[in-house]
């Protein structure tokens, strides 16, 4: 509830706090000052709305008073809101050592030694041959096949604009494209092109999410049937799926960018906890909407041949 108070007082626009909501022909709502950011219609007549192609007229732009009223109640609540919706530290108690599953692992990821550190590389990979390998999308399951209880880890970012990280059914398809919904088995947070964040809901969910994010826990809840993420830079929530019921295993599920995108930059599991984790992971988040947002999706081995401009393997 906390969450969707919070959720309805931003603006689409400039992500801040609604300042004299208004709405336009479709029902888009964002600031009174944003409406001047947003495109012309055809002749410079209108305005196009920001997340469809409506054009609206001045004469279909409305106030939303009672919304206005809400906001400025929501804001003089942002405290409470925080602690609300802050990452509780008590969940690396359940903090479990990850390492990555080669066995699973696309042929185009590299795999560190360690078995903590992978990106996407144009030179394909020598493994042996075995059913459990994703032959078509770039990505890689964690070793832990989770049942029961609490289990929380961390993956560091780098600096690659595109990933996709959460949990997955054990029975996923291994020999096709992934296809990244709840229905098809996969729960998952996703970023592309560094700025747009989405959950793998149906429809999919548009996240509003700090472009500073560079590690993220995550916590799967068995007992509440539930799967979280956090910005564990700033402990803020990010998102959390519905329920889930499963009657088999789930396994945390990695897909980093391509070459192109990551610029040779490593997605990295974190060590299991210690106090001096803990310490130096010490070191604002929410739904934006279920907009008609293109899904989410993870690349396939096709993408990793080098383009113009790429650099060389």
């Amino acid at each position: 509830m906390a969450q969707h108070f919070k959720d309805t007082s931003r603006c689409y626009v400039c992500l801040s706090y609604l300042e004299d909501p208004v709405s336009l022909k479709c029902g888009f709502i964002c600031c009174l000052k944003c409406v001047d950011s947003l495109s012309r219609g055809p002749g410079g007549q209108g305005i196009v709305c920001f997340i469809c192609p409506e054009v609206s007229q001045k004469s279909d732009i409305r106030p939303k008073h009672q919304l206005a009223r809400l906001v400025s109640e929501v804001r003089a609540l942002e405290p409470q809101l925080r602690a609300i919706l802050r990452m509780n530290p008590r969940m690396r108690r359940f903090q479990v050592d990850m390492t990555l599953d080669v066995d699973t692992a696309n042929n185009h990821l590299y795999i560190s030694e360690d078995r903590r550190r992978v990106h996407c590389v144009y030179v394909e990979q020598k493994r042996r041959v075995c059913p459990e390998r994703f032959s078509a999308s770039l990505c890689v399951l964690g070793s832990l096949r989770l049942t029961s209880g609490r289990h929380y880890w961390e993956v560091d970012l780098g600096t690659s604009a595109e990933w996709n990280l959460g949990v997955c059914k054990e029975s996923v398809p291994r020999q096709e494209k992934v296809d990244l919904s709840a229905e098809s088995g996969f729960w998952t947070v996703s970023c592309k092109e560094h700025i747009t964040f989405l959950a793998s809901t149906r429809p999919v969910t548009e996240l509003m999410v700090s472009p500073g994010l560079h590690r993220i826990g995550i916590f799967l809840d068995f007992e509440m049937g539930t799967v979280s993420f956090y910005d564990v830079g700033d402990g803020s929530h990010i998102f959390t799926f519905p329920p889930i019921s499963v009657a088999e295993p789930l396994r945390p599920f990695f897909a980093p960018g391509t070459q192109a995108k990551d610029s040779g930059s490593f997605m990295t599991l974190c060590p299991g906890f210690s106090p001096s984790v803990a310490s130096a992971a010490g070191q604002g988040h929410g739904t934006l909407s279920t907009a008609d947002t293109h899904a989410p999706w993870v690349r396939t081995a096709m993408d990793t041949s080098p383009s113009t401009g790429d650099p060389a393997p």
